[in-house]
């Protein structure tokens, strides 16, 4: 008898399409794209990963966001998605010779994101533990890289503008 059930079935969908009908299935709840299901979390996100503070600008386009991040240390790109209120977010960094890798997962609350991460680097270094994001502007265009400034052979890495730190004639900076 399932059998049965299963080819007419098959039988009424076949049938429809070889006749060049549309299927149409009833559905009683309401339906909203993908697109409007994500959060906008675009802008300039702080985010506290136990002794890491990462800065970040995020972009979004429907669920998939990507952008650019640093910390004392280290510029990396973000890639990542927004479905409900969860976000998870993959950063990938070089420092120095060492490539970090932290993947972060958690829940959106206004402009707050409470979650757990775990981080990975190529030199064999690892850990988890929770972090919380917080959203300090919307606006992503006054977000800058870190930058390497170079001093007698000696290199740094700062945020902001470089020549703050001695006069221009006395450094050289490399973009990160």
């Amino acid at each position: 008898m399932r059998f049965l059930i299963i080819v007419l079935v098959m039988c009424v969908i076949l049938s429809a399409q070889s006749l060049g009908r549309d299927t149409t299935i009833v559905y009683s709840g309401s339906v909203v794209p993908l697109d409007q299901q994500a959060a906008d979390v675009s802008g300039i996100w702080s985010m506290s990963l136990n002794d890491t503070v990462i800065t970040a600008a995020i972009n979004q386009t429907g669920r998939e966001i990507t952008g650019r991040c640093r910390s004392d240390a280290w510029s990396g790109l973000i890639s990542g998605t927004v479905s409900g209120d969860q976000m998870s977010i993959a950063v990938a960094a070089l420092q120095g010779d060492v490539l970090i890798s932290i993947y972060m997962n958690g829940k959106l609350a206004g402009e707050v994101v409470n979650g757990e991460f775990i981080r990975m680097d190529s030199s064999g270094l690892r850990g988890s533990g929770s972090f919380i994001a917080r959203r300090v502007s919307s606006d992503t265009s006054g977000y800058t890289s870190a930058k390497r400034v170079v001093i007698n052979r000696t290199e740094y890495r700062v945020s902001g503008p470089a020549s703050g730190i001695l006069g221009m004639n006395e450094m050289s900076t490399a973009p990160a």
